[in-house]
Protein backbone atom coordinates (compact mmCIF):
# COMPACT_ATOMS: atom_id res chain seq x y z
CA UNK A 1 0.00 0.00 0.00
CA UNK A 2 1.10 3.32 -0.79
CA UNK A 3 -0.28 5.37 2.69
CA UNK A 4 2.06 7.39 4.11
CA UNK A 5 2.11 10.09 7.36
CA UNK A 6 3.84 13.25 7.54
CA UNK A 7 3.43 16.82 9.24
CA UNK A 8 3.45 20.05 7.63
CA UNK A 9 5.37 22.32 10.36
CA UNK A 10 8.41 22.43 12.03
CA UNK A 11 7.23 23.59 14.89
CA UNK A 12 4.43 23.71 17.48
CA UNK A 13 1.20 21.31 17.35
CA UNK A 14 1.10 19.66 14.25
CA UNK A 15 -1.94 17.76 12.55
CA UNK A 16 -0.64 14.04 11.48
CA UNK A 17 -1.31 14.29 7.62
CA UNK A 18 -1.81 11.29 5.17
CA UNK A 19 -1.28 10.87 1.71
CA UNK A 20 -2.33 7.99 -0.76
CA UNK A 21 -0.21 7.86 -4.12
CA UNK A 22 -0.83 4.09 -5.73
CA UNK A 23 -0.05 5.45 -9.23
CA UNK A 24 1.13 8.50 -10.73
CA UNK A 25 -2.92 9.77 -11.46
CA UNK A 26 -3.90 9.32 -7.82
CA UNK A 27 -2.35 11.28 -4.88
CA UNK A 28 -4.74 11.79 -1.97
CA UNK A 29 -3.73 14.25 1.01
CA UNK A 30 -5.97 14.19 4.10
CA UNK A 31 -6.31 15.56 7.62
CA UNK A 32 -5.89 12.51 9.95
CA UNK A 33 -7.62 12.89 13.81
CA UNK A 34 -4.12 12.84 15.20
CA UNK A 35 -1.68 15.92 16.01
CA UNK A 36 1.56 16.09 17.38
CA UNK A 37 4.25 18.17 18.91
CA UNK A 38 6.45 18.84 15.21
CA UNK A 39 9.58 18.95 17.37
CA UNK A 40 8.68 15.18 18.69
CA UNK A 41 7.81 13.53 14.74
CA UNK A 42 9.97 11.08 13.44
CA UNK A 43 9.59 11.84 9.02
CA UNK A 44 11.39 8.70 8.92
CA UNK A 45 9.14 6.29 10.53
CA UNK A 46 6.07 8.14 10.23
CA UNK A 47 5.78 8.55 14.11
CA UNK A 48 6.06 9.79 17.34
CA UNK A 49 10.33 9.71 17.76
CA UNK A 50 11.01 7.06 19.68
CA UNK A 51 14.84 8.75 20.87
CA UNK A 52 12.61 10.75 22.90
CA UNK A 53 11.23 7.73 25.12
CA UNK A 54 12.91 7.97 29.03
CA UNK A 55 14.66 4.38 29.98
CA UNK A 56 13.56 4.24 33.52
CA UNK A 57 11.16 6.78 33.82
CA UNK A 58 11.60 8.26 37.66
CA UNK A 59 9.01 10.50 37.58
CA UNK A 60 5.40 11.43 36.70
CA UNK A 61 6.86 13.55 33.55
CA UNK A 62 8.67 11.01 32.36
CA UNK A 63 6.45 8.34 32.71
CA UNK A 64 3.31 10.10 30.98
CA UNK A 65 5.81 11.18 28.12
CA UNK A 66 6.10 7.17 27.35
CA UNK A 67 2.30 6.65 27.26
CA UNK A 68 1.54 9.47 25.35
CA UNK A 69 4.52 8.21 23.02
CA UNK A 70 3.07 4.63 23.02
CA UNK A 71 -0.57 5.48 22.60
CA UNK A 72 0.29 8.39 19.96
CA UNK A 73 2.25 5.33 17.64
CA UNK A 74 -0.25 2.47 18.42
CA UNK A 75 -3.28 5.15 17.24
CA UNK A 76 -1.51 5.71 13.58
CA UNK A 77 -0.46 2.21 13.37
CA UNK A 78 -3.85 0.86 13.57
CA UNK A 79 -5.38 3.78 11.77
CA UNK A 80 -2.92 2.54 8.72
CA UNK A 81 -3.79 -1.28 9.19
CA UNK A 82 -7.62 -0.10 9.40
CA UNK A 83 -7.00 2.27 5.86
CA UNK A 84 -5.34 -0.53 4.00
CA UNK A 85 -7.99 -2.66 4.98
CA UNK A 86 -10.44 -0.39 3.76
CA UNK A 87 -8.33 0.23 0.34
CA UNK A 88 -8.53 -3.60 -0.38
CA UNK A 89 -11.64 -4.13 0.43
CA UNK A 90 -12.31 -1.74 -2.00
CA UNK A 91 -10.19 -3.26 -4.49
CA UNK A 92 -8.26 0.28 -4.67
CA UNK A 93 -11.34 1.72 -6.29
CA UNK A 94 -10.59 4.67 -3.70
CA UNK A 95 -11.33 8.43 -3.75
CA UNK A 96 -10.75 11.66 -1.42
CA UNK A 97 -14.35 11.33 -0.59
CA UNK A 98 -14.09 7.91 0.22
CA UNK A 99 -11.48 8.11 2.41
CA UNK A 100 -13.06 10.84 4.31
CA UNK A 101 -16.39 8.97 5.09
CA UNK A 102 -14.05 5.88 6.17
CA UNK A 103 -12.14 8.75 8.85
CA UNK A 104 -15.54 10.39 9.79
CA UNK A 105 -17.01 6.97 10.41
CA UNK A 106 -14.09 5.64 12.36
CA UNK A 107 -13.06 8.33 14.24
CA UNK A 108 -15.23 11.52 13.28
CA UNK A 109 -18.98 10.63 13.55
CA UNK A 110 -21.07 11.89 10.63
CA UNK A 111 -19.09 13.93 8.35
CA UNK A 112 -20.17 17.72 8.79
CA UNK A 113 -22.36 19.20 6.43
CA UNK A 114 -21.47 22.71 5.27
CA UNK A 115 -23.75 25.25 6.40
CA UNK A 116 -24.27 28.97 5.40
CA UNK A 117 -25.11 29.77 8.65
CA UNK A 118 -22.46 32.96 10.26
CA UNK A 119 -21.29 31.59 13.82
CA UNK A 120 -19.30 33.24 15.81
CA UNK A 121 -15.64 32.10 16.75
CA UNK A 122 -14.97 30.44 19.72
CA UNK A 123 -13.49 32.42 22.73
CA UNK A 124 -9.70 31.92 22.76
CA UNK A 125 -7.93 30.85 26.12
CA UNK A 126 -5.61 33.71 25.15
CA UNK A 127 -8.34 35.91 25.02
CA UNK A 128 -9.89 34.45 28.40
CA UNK A 129 -6.72 35.25 30.47
CA UNK A 130 -6.71 39.08 29.32
CA UNK A 131 -10.56 39.51 30.66
CA UNK A 132 -9.09 37.55 34.25
CA UNK A 133 -6.50 40.27 34.28
CA UNK A 134 -8.87 43.29 33.37
CA UNK A 135 -11.95 41.98 36.00
CA UNK A 136 -9.03 41.32 38.76
CA UNK A 137 -7.01 44.48 38.35
CA UNK A 138 -9.38 46.46 39.99
CA UNK A 139 -10.70 46.46 43.52
CA UNK A 140 -14.52 44.71 44.09
CA UNK A 141 -16.01 45.61 46.85
CA UNK A 142 -16.33 42.76 49.03
CA UNK A 143 -14.94 40.31 46.43
CA UNK A 144 -11.21 41.00 45.62
CA UNK A 145 -8.26 42.93 46.22
CA UNK A 146 -6.76 44.00 43.24
CA UNK A 147 -3.75 41.29 41.73
CA UNK A 148 -0.31 42.45 41.63
CA UNK A 149 2.10 43.22 38.39
CA UNK A 150 4.12 40.00 39.69
CA UNK A 151 0.42 38.30 39.02
CA UNK A 152 -0.03 39.54 35.96
CA UNK A 153 3.47 38.52 34.81
CA UNK A 154 2.83 35.62 35.47
CA UNK A 155 -0.20 35.28 34.08
CA UNK A 156 0.78 36.27 30.96
CA UNK A 157 4.28 33.69 31.21
CA UNK A 158 1.01 31.10 30.97
CA UNK A 159 -0.69 32.57 28.46
CA UNK A 160 2.74 32.85 26.37
CA UNK A 161 3.51 29.13 27.17
CA UNK A 162 -0.08 27.65 26.05
CA UNK A 163 0.49 29.65 22.44
CA UNK A 164 3.39 27.67 22.32
CA UNK A 165 1.76 24.46 22.55
CA UNK A 166 -1.56 25.26 20.64
CA UNK A 167 -1.64 28.44 19.13
CA UNK A 168 -5.65 29.81 18.99
CA UNK A 169 -6.65 27.56 21.68
CA UNK A 170 -10.60 27.98 22.36
CA UNK A 171 -11.54 28.27 26.25
CA UNK A 172 -13.28 24.73 25.04
CA UNK A 173 -10.95 23.00 24.24
CA UNK A 174 -8.65 23.40 27.74
CA UNK A 175 -9.87 19.45 28.79
CA UNK A 176 -7.43 16.69 29.52
CA UNK A 177 -5.67 16.18 26.26
CA UNK A 178 -4.64 19.51 27.02
CA UNK A 179 -3.19 18.92 30.32
CA UNK A 180 -1.44 15.97 29.41
CA UNK A 181 0.42 18.23 26.44
CA UNK A 182 0.95 21.17 28.85
CA UNK A 183 2.85 18.72 31.21
CA UNK A 184 4.64 16.81 28.73
CA UNK A 185 5.83 19.90 26.52
CA UNK A 186 6.70 21.70 30.11
CA UNK A 187 8.58 18.54 31.03
CA UNK A 188 10.68 18.39 28.30
CA UNK A 189 11.53 22.36 28.55
CA UNK A 190 12.87 21.01 32.05
CA UNK A 191 10.55 23.10 34.24
CA UNK A 192 9.99 21.45 37.97
CA UNK A 193 6.74 19.52 38.86
CA UNK A 194 6.12 22.50 41.51
CA UNK A 195 6.28 25.07 38.43
CA UNK A 196 3.91 22.51 36.26
CA UNK A 197 1.38 22.10 39.42
CA UNK A 198 1.36 25.58 40.19
CA UNK A 199 0.40 27.04 36.56
CA UNK A 200 -2.37 24.28 36.03
CA UNK A 201 -3.50 24.90 39.02
CA UNK A 202 -3.93 29.16 37.82
CA UNK A 203 -5.63 27.81 34.61
CA UNK A 204 -8.07 25.81 36.85
CA UNK A 205 -8.78 29.49 38.02
CA UNK A 206 -8.98 30.83 34.77
CA UNK A 207 -11.29 28.17 33.26
CA UNK A 208 -13.63 28.75 36.57
CA UNK A 209 -13.70 32.48 35.75
CA UNK A 210 -14.65 31.37 32.29
CA UNK A 211 -17.46 29.18 32.97
CA UNK A 212 -18.99 31.95 35.76
CA UNK A 213 -19.22 34.17 32.74
CA UNK A 214 -21.21 31.28 30.61
CA UNK A 215 -18.63 30.25 28.12
CA UNK A 216 -19.06 26.49 27.13
CA UNK A 217 -16.03 24.59 29.52
CA UNK A 218 -14.96 21.38 29.17
CA UNK A 219 -16.21 19.39 32.39
CA UNK A 220 -12.73 17.78 32.94
CA UNK A 221 -11.05 20.80 34.08
CA UNK A 222 -13.27 20.70 36.79
CA UNK A 223 -11.93 17.12 38.50
CA UNK A 224 -8.16 17.78 38.15
CA UNK A 225 -6.11 17.00 40.88
CA UNK A 226 -2.74 17.74 41.84
CA UNK A 227 0.29 15.50 42.98
CA UNK A 228 3.64 16.48 43.28
CA UNK A 229 6.81 13.76 43.95
CA UNK A 230 7.59 14.07 47.48
CA UNK A 231 11.33 15.69 47.26
CA UNK A 232 14.05 13.66 48.31
CA UNK A 233 16.07 16.56 50.03
CA UNK A 234 14.97 19.37 52.55
CA UNK A 235 15.38 23.05 51.82
CA UNK A 236 18.71 24.59 53.42
CA UNK A 237 18.24 26.59 56.28
CA UNK A 238 20.66 28.39 58.50
CA UNK A 239 20.74 27.37 62.43
CA UNK A 240 21.28 29.47 65.39
CA UNK A 241 24.79 28.03 65.37
CA UNK A 242 25.52 28.96 61.66
CA UNK A 243 23.86 32.28 62.22
CA UNK A 244 26.90 32.84 65.02
CA UNK A 245 29.04 31.60 62.44
CA UNK A 246 28.22 34.14 60.03
CA UNK A 247 27.78 36.64 62.60
CA UNK A 248 31.43 36.85 63.67
CA UNK A 249 33.05 35.67 60.87
CA UNK A 250 35.26 38.62 59.47
CA UNK A 251 35.08 40.01 56.60
CA UNK A 252 37.20 42.15 53.85
CA UNK A 253 34.75 44.49 52.23
CA UNK A 254 31.99 46.88 53.83
CA UNK A 255 29.65 45.56 51.03
CA UNK A 256 29.89 42.16 52.44
CA UNK A 257 28.78 43.51 55.88
CA UNK A 258 26.08 45.05 54.86
CA UNK A 259 24.07 42.38 53.23
CA UNK A 260 25.43 40.14 56.52
CA UNK A 261 23.37 42.65 58.69
CA UNK A 262 20.48 41.99 55.62
CA UNK A 263 21.17 38.10 55.93
CA UNK A 264 20.89 38.59 59.93
CA UNK A 265 17.66 40.85 60.02
CA UNK A 266 15.38 38.43 57.86
CA UNK A 267 16.16 35.41 59.30
CA UNK A 268 15.72 37.27 62.40
CA UNK A 269 12.31 38.54 61.25
CA UNK A 270 11.14 35.94 58.12
CA UNK A 271 10.59 38.65 55.20
CA UNK A 272 10.70 37.74 52.21
CA UNK A 273 13.30 39.88 50.41
CA UNK A 274 10.99 42.15 48.63
CA UNK A 275 9.80 43.67 52.13
CA UNK A 276 13.12 43.05 53.52
CA UNK A 277 15.56 45.09 51.80
CA UNK A 278 12.96 47.87 51.91
CA UNK A 279 12.55 47.91 55.66
CA UNK A 280 12.82 51.69 56.75
CA UNK A 281 13.76 52.69 59.95
CA UNK A 282 11.01 55.18 59.98
CA UNK A 283 8.44 52.57 59.93
CA UNK A 284 9.92 51.65 63.67
CA UNK A 285 7.22 52.44 66.55
CA UNK A 286 7.54 52.25 70.30
CA UNK A 287 10.78 51.16 69.71
CA UNK A 288 10.43 47.42 69.43
CA UNK A 289 7.82 47.03 66.34
CA UNK A 290 8.20 47.57 62.10
CA UNK A 291 5.12 48.23 60.76
CA UNK A 292 4.77 48.17 56.67
CA UNK A 293 3.05 46.82 53.89
CA UNK A 294 3.93 43.19 52.53
CA UNK A 295 4.44 43.95 48.69
CA UNK A 296 3.15 40.46 47.60
CA UNK A 297 0.10 40.37 49.16
CA UNK A 298 -0.79 43.98 50.20
CA UNK A 299 -1.47 43.39 53.82
CA UNK A 300 -0.07 45.96 56.49
CA UNK A 301 1.97 43.93 59.00
CA UNK A 302 3.72 44.80 62.68
CA UNK A 303 6.60 42.57 63.47
CA UNK A 304 8.41 42.84 67.24
CA UNK A 305 12.12 43.05 66.31
CA UNK A 306 14.24 40.66 68.59
CA UNK A 307 17.32 41.67 70.48
CA UNK A 308 19.42 40.36 68.19
CA UNK A 309 17.86 42.99 65.47
CA UNK A 310 18.08 46.06 67.64
CA UNK A 311 21.65 45.04 68.27
CA UNK A 312 22.38 45.29 63.99
CA UNK A 313 20.46 48.94 64.27
CA UNK A 314 22.51 50.24 67.40
CA UNK A 315 25.62 49.58 65.68
CA UNK A 316 24.03 50.98 62.54
CA UNK A 317 23.13 54.48 64.86
CA UNK A 318 19.66 52.94 64.48
CA UNK A 319 19.47 52.59 60.95
CA UNK A 320 18.87 49.42 58.57
CA UNK A 321 21.91 48.35 56.33
CA UNK A 322 22.10 50.40 52.99
CA UNK A 323 19.53 49.22 50.18
CA UNK A 324 20.93 46.98 47.75
CA UNK A 325 19.13 44.76 44.68
CA UNK A 326 17.26 41.39 45.67
CA UNK A 327 20.33 40.09 42.87
CA UNK A 328 23.60 41.71 44.50
CA UNK A 329 21.87 40.22 48.11
CA UNK A 330 21.70 36.57 46.40
CA UNK A 331 25.02 37.52 45.16
CA UNK A 332 26.68 38.82 48.14
CA UNK A 333 25.25 36.25 50.74
CA UNK A 334 26.77 32.83 49.13
CA UNK A 335 30.06 34.91 49.76
CA UNK A 336 29.35 35.57 52.83
CA UNK A 337 28.62 32.53 54.21
CA UNK A 338 31.57 30.77 52.20
CA UNK A 339 33.42 32.90 53.88
CA UNK A 340 31.64 31.29 57.09
CA UNK A 341 32.99 28.26 56.11
CA UNK A 342 29.36 26.66 55.78
CA UNK A 343 30.63 24.07 53.07
CA UNK A 344 28.57 21.25 54.28
CA UNK A 345 28.05 18.93 51.45
CA UNK A 346 23.86 19.04 50.93
CA UNK A 347 21.44 17.68 47.85
CA UNK A 348 19.63 20.69 46.62
CA UNK A 349 18.99 22.42 43.67
CA UNK A 350 20.42 25.23 41.93
CA UNK A 351 20.04 27.40 39.45
CA UNK A 352 21.78 26.94 36.70
CA UNK A 353 21.33 29.01 33.95
CA UNK A 354 16.96 29.48 33.90
CA UNK A 355 16.42 26.10 35.51
CA UNK A 356 17.21 24.45 38.81
CA UNK A 357 19.72 21.64 38.42
CA UNK A 358 19.25 19.05 41.69
CA UNK A 359 22.81 17.82 42.76
CA UNK A 360 25.24 17.86 45.58
CA UNK A 361 26.80 21.23 46.87
CA UNK A 362 28.33 23.10 49.30
CA UNK A 363 25.73 24.91 51.54
CA UNK A 364 27.18 27.97 50.94
CA UNK A 365 26.38 27.46 47.04
CA UNK A 366 22.52 26.65 47.82
CA UNK A 367 21.98 29.78 50.01
CA UNK A 368 19.71 32.80 48.80
CA UNK A 369 17.10 35.02 49.77
CA UNK A 370 14.22 32.72 50.75
CA UNK A 371 16.57 31.25 53.36
CA UNK A 372 16.10 33.81 55.31
CA UNK A 373 12.09 33.11 55.66
CA UNK A 374 12.73 29.61 55.75
CA UNK A 375 15.20 29.56 58.53
CA UNK A 376 13.00 32.04 60.83
CA UNK A 377 10.41 29.27 60.49
CA UNK A 378 12.44 26.06 61.29
CA UNK A 379 13.69 28.07 64.33
CA UNK A 380 11.02 29.80 66.03
CA UNK A 381 8.26 27.86 65.58
CA UNK A 382 8.80 25.81 67.98
CA UNK A 383 9.43 28.56 70.60
CA UNK A 384 6.31 31.26 68.76
CA UNK A 385 3.96 28.22 67.75
CA UNK A 386 1.84 27.94 64.44
CA UNK A 387 0.32 31.56 65.08
CA UNK A 388 3.15 33.37 65.96
CA UNK A 389 4.69 32.87 62.91
CA UNK A 390 1.72 33.73 61.44
CA UNK A 391 1.82 36.88 62.79
CA UNK A 392 4.91 37.38 61.89
CA UNK A 393 5.47 36.12 58.70
CA UNK A 394 1.81 37.07 56.97
CA UNK A 395 1.34 33.44 56.15
CA UNK A 396 -2.36 32.82 56.38
CA UNK A 397 -2.89 28.91 56.85
CA UNK A 398 -0.71 26.11 58.97
CA UNK A 399 -0.32 24.51 55.75
CA UNK A 400 1.91 27.37 54.62
CA UNK A 401 4.21 26.85 57.41
CA UNK A 402 4.06 23.47 57.56
CA UNK A 403 5.59 23.95 54.10
CA UNK A 404 8.69 26.25 55.15
CA UNK A 405 9.36 24.30 58.25
CA UNK A 406 12.31 22.01 57.24
CA UNK A 407 12.52 20.38 60.65
CA UNK A 408 12.65 16.58 60.34
CA UNK A 409 10.25 14.97 62.90
CA UNK A 410 13.15 13.85 65.01
CA UNK A 411 14.20 17.42 65.25
CA UNK A 412 10.24 18.63 65.73
CA UNK A 413 10.54 16.28 68.93
CA UNK A 414 13.91 17.36 70.42
CA UNK A 415 13.10 20.85 70.28
CA UNK A 416 9.76 20.08 72.06
CA UNK A 417 11.42 18.16 74.37
CA UNK A 418 13.80 20.91 75.54
CA UNK A 419 10.52 23.34 75.89
CA UNK A 420 8.33 20.40 77.41
CA UNK A 421 11.41 19.98 80.24
CA UNK A 422 11.46 23.62 81.22
CA UNK A 423 8.11 23.76 82.08
CA UNK A 424 7.76 21.20 83.95
CA UNK A 425 10.55 22.54 85.72
CA UNK A 426 8.94 25.83 86.23
CA UNK A 427 5.77 23.87 87.42
CA UNK A 428 8.05 22.02 89.77
CA UNK A 429 6.40 18.63 88.37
Amino acid sequence: MSVKFYIRKNTGEAKVNLRYRPNRETNIVLTTPFSIQAEHWDPENECYRESLRKRSPKNEIDKLLNKNLDALNLKLNEFKVSLNGFILSNNYQIDSDKIKGFIAKNYGGAPIKKTLKSTVSPLLISELIEKYIEEKSVFSLGKHKPITNASISKFRVIKGKINKISPNLAVKDINDSFRDKFTRWCGEKKYSEVTIVKELKIIKTFIKFGKSLKYKVSDDVANWSFYITPKSYKHPVLTFEELRKIETVSLPYDYLENARDWLLIGCFTGQRVSDLLNFDHTKIVQEDFLTFTQKKTNDEITIFLIPKVKEILAKRNGQFPRKISDQKFNDYIKIVCQLAELDEILVGGKMVGNRKVVDTYEKWELISSHICRRSFVTNFRHILGDEGIMTNTGHKTQAMVELYDQNTQLEKARKHKDLILKKLELLEI
